[in-house]
């Protein structure tokens, strides 16, 4: 062989090619060579070098374990599609309404991984997801950075089966904000008299629902009526934490006529305006257009009744441990998450001590 010319690779292996001109990275590697209708030969580049040494490390590398050049170019949005489409369309399981709206929430947050190839992401890319500010100048809550986080985990794992990546970096990507991250200030005795004594005031009822039971408003709202037991008075749900999903809270005796009502009159279905389930956003409007009706002048969010159900409890004596299970909180007392029968009439007990 001719000195200064690199052996001929195999058949099917790939080359490199010295491209023309002065470039930063001149070594192109080439795989998958094919014809056209034409006969003409067709490469994939697999990628350019400024060395042939790297080039020929990355063709080597490839012939390893060779992969699809499309599939490792998909871009983050794409990928997303394809992902959407299995989980929820293609695999044959059931999903709740509730679930596919906190992946399509998770999504939107990720706008500046649309256009990027998912093969290219770092840990620090889906660091810069999670740690981004908000439009009003504050961090994601935990709850939304928590489906972000389980929308990254999914997508690596996704992308591992389909030999899209080799190694998947969104575990490194940690939550920047602590559980507890939603201020509030629990209605007063006073306010929580008022409450009852305007019981008959349209849309009161909702917001004693939701201080007897310490659900997060999106947890309420989007509560399939299936998860609502009027024979075992329990609701059944949770959308943010390993801890708070799937979660069983007893109905409250004293608003138990409030829910049957509502579930009757609704048709399954405990929040509705002209017969359509109620937005997080339109319930916070009623929330707090009936706060200002009944004479309550103190600002309060809805958050504020889950608030105010954890102080009741905590008031009333009730375990921490109990207070974890009601609320959706991991505990370090708690070794399983397993409802038994014994464990909902404790609940209960725990719950009819306010």
């Amino acid at each position: 062989m001719p000195r200064g010319r690199a052996m001929k690779n195999p058949n099917g292996y790939g080359s490199v090619v010295k491209l023309s001109g002065n470039r930063r990275k001149p070594f192109e590697v080439r795989v998958n060579t094919r014809m056209d209708e034409r006969y003409y030969p067709v490469y994939d580049v697999l990628g350019r070098f400024p060395t042939r040494e790297e080039a020929l490390i990355s063709l080597a590398e490839y012939n390893k374990n060779p992969y699809s050049i499309a599939d490792r170019n998909i871009t983050f949005s794409q990928l997303y599609e394809k992902f959407y489409k299995n989980k929820y369309e293609l695999s044959g399981r059931t999903y709740s309404r509730s679930s596919m709206d906190c992946t399509k929430s998770a999504y939107r947050q990720c706008s500046a991984l649309y256009d990027l190839a998912y093969s290219k992401l770092r840990a620090d890319d889906f660091r810069g997801v999670l740690g981004q500010i908000n439009d009003k100048g504050k961090p994601l809550s935990h709850a939304l950075q928590e489906h972000i986080k389980n929308l990254f985990t999914q997508m690596d794992k996704f992308a591992l089966q389909n030999d899209v990546i080799e190694k998947g970096y969104a575990s490194f990507a940690a939550i920047t904000v602590s559980e507890d991250d939603t201020p509030g200030v629990p209605f007063t005795p006073e306010e929580l008299q008022l409450l009852w004594e305007s019981k008959d005031t349209p849309w009161v009822d909702s917001i004693l629902i939701y201080i007897y039971s310490g659900w997060r408003v999106s947890e309420l709202i989007l509560m399939p009526p299936e998860d609502i037991d009027l024979t075992e008075r329990t609701f059944k749900g949770g959308l943010k934490t390993a801890a708070g999903k799937n979660r069983i809270v007893p109905i409250h005796s004293r608003i138990y006529g409030f829910v049957e009502k509502r579930l009757k009159d609704n048709n399954g279905i405990l929040f509705t305006v002209a017969g359509q389930p109620v937005s997080k956003t339109a319930y916070t409007r009623l929330f707090k257009n009936t706060l200002k009706s009944i004479g309550i002048t103190t600002y309060h969010t809805p958050h504020d009744c889950r608030h105010t159900f954890t102080s009741l409890l905590d008031s009333a004596g009730v375990s921490q441990v109990c207070i974890d299970r009601l609320i959706g909180h991991a505990s370090k007392s708690l070794t399983a998450r397993t409802y038994t029968h014994k464990t909902i009439e404790e609940l209960r007990q725990a719950i009819e001590m306010i």
